[in-house]
């Protein structure tokens, strides 16, 4: 069985709405759901953001599930100019050969090297200094340490990542960090309009950024669906 690991429940949605036959449950505090993705049986699990988090959460999906192969999934920030909104990238310098031998078939997406960060890379400045220190095109909060974890178990890994904001956007963090709460996985939207209305010229770059998440969603999903049906089906 193929685990597909998201951070968010909203880099998800789509695929878990395209399954059938669902059966959703918590673990330990991980949101999970057995459903049929195609023809095949899946895991879809939410991680959660940042290394320790899903670091964590990856360590118990192995406790409990007896995986052939784990695809991380989500939004991913431009670190250089090319890449763009909407634009669907694997990483070169995760992913397993075993899995990237299978792309030859799909479409609508690029190869791309990731950086995980502990920070969102909001301004031209920031994401600058982080291609340049990593080599990298893209940079994710959690690929790394997902990546570890399976390496330990020794499966084929898959690192794929939409972009979600290009090089020259600036990302208001003010707003994004009052709109959700990351330990909890769960938007804010009480606590983000009291915030925009004390900060209101964050309130035009936070609906750019949102208006593009639409977009880069269906491109993901896409590419995933395509992804699940050329991966053995013995997976």
């Amino acid at each position: 069985m193929i685990c597909y690991a998201f951070p968010l429940a909203h880099e998800a949605g789509l695929v878990l709405k395209n399954c059938t036959e669902k059966e959703s449950f918590t673990i330990d505090g991980l949101h999970c759901t057995l459903g049929n993705l195609g023809t095949r049986r899946v895991l879809v699990a939410l991680i959660g953001m940042g290394e320790a988090q899903a670091a964590d959460n990856t360590a118990t999906i192995f406790e409990y599930f007896r995986l052939k192969a784990v695809v991380l999934a989500g939004y991913g920030g431009a670190l250089v100019p090319p890449m763009k909104v909407g634009q669907v990238a694997v990483s070169t310098n995760y992913s397993s050969e075993a899995v990237l031998g299978f792309l030859r078939m799909l479409s609508g997406f690029d190869f791309a090297v990731f950086c995980t960060i502990d920070e969102v890379a909001a301004t031209v400045e920031k994401r600058t200094w982080y291609a340049n220190a990593h080599d990298a095109q893209i940079a994710d909060m959690e690929t790394a340490a997902v990546a570890s974890v399976v390496s330990e178990h020794q499966i084929p890994f898959m690192a794929v990542r939409v972009i979600s904001d290009d090089y020259h956007q600036v990302l208001p963090t003010g707003a994004l960090a009052a709109g959700f709460d990351a330990q909890r996985g769960r938007a804010t939207p009480v606590r983000l309009l009291a915030y925009l209305a004390t900060h209101p010229r964050e309130i035009a770059p936070f609906k750019k950024f949102v208006k593009g998440l639409s977009g880069a969603r269906k491109n993901l999903t896409k590419f995933l669906e395509q992804l699940n049906r050329e991966l053995p089906a013995s997976w």
